[in-house]
Parts: C-alpha cells; sequence; structure tokens
C-alpha cells in the first residue's frame, strides 16, 4: 500500500501546482521592457535646483534677520540709550551746559 502511495504522490503534486504555474504565467506581461523604472534615479532631476535655491534663500533670510536685529540694537551699542540718560538729566538740570555738551562729544566719539 505504501508503494502505492508513493506512486501516486508525484502526479498528484504535478496535478496541484499545475494551475500555480499557469497563474504565474499568465501574470508577467508579455513584450518589450519599459525603458525606466519608476522611481529610478532620473524621477527628480526635474526637482533638482530647488535644493540649493532653498538653501540661498534661507541664508538670505538669515543675513537679513540678524541685519535687522544688528541694525536695531546698533543704537543701543552707540551710546543711544546713555545719550538719553544725558539729555533727561540735562533737562532736569542736574548737570550743566558744558558738563553735557563734553559727555556729549565723549558718547558719539
Amino acid at each position: 500500500m505504501l508503494n502505492k502511495l508513493s506512486k501516486m504522490a508525484i502526479p498528484g503534486l504535478l496535478v496541484l501546482t499545475e494551475p500555480v504555474q499557469a497563474i504565474a504565467q499568465q501574470a508577467q506581461s508579455p513584450g518589450v521592457a519599459p525603458q525606466y523604472y519608476w522611481p529610478g534615479p532620473w524621477h527628480m532631476w526635474g526637482l533638482w535646483p530647488f535644493g540649493p535655491i532653498m538653501m540661498i534663500v534661507f541664508v538670505m533670510f538669515c543675513m537679513a534677520m540678524m541685519y535687522f536685529m544688528m541694525g536695531g540694537m546698533h543704537h543701543r551699542f552707540r551710546g543711544g540709550h546713555a545719550l538719553e540718560l544725558l539729555n533727561e538729566r540735562f533737562a532736569r538740570g542736574e548737570i550743566n551746559q558744558t558738563e553735557y555738551e563734553e559727555r556729549k562729544r565723549l558718547l558719539k566719539a
């Protein structure tokens, strides 16, 4: 009986696997292979300038922000705040005109 089963097993496996092979053959597309495969190394070539352009825009934005921030602080670094205090002290009469002009000259230098 075992001999009879072993003789039947090989044809039985062939009968069971034949439909799977037929489906696999039908799934393959006949004809010429496409010229390119998507996504390939060419799929971003049309967009490559945007990377460097965006970096340049970002650097220019950062430089503009630094320019405006330092421009706003430039007044304070060049003695703007001290000059305001000097003007207030002169207006209140705490210092005389010669002392005011001397200190103002030192702040402007």
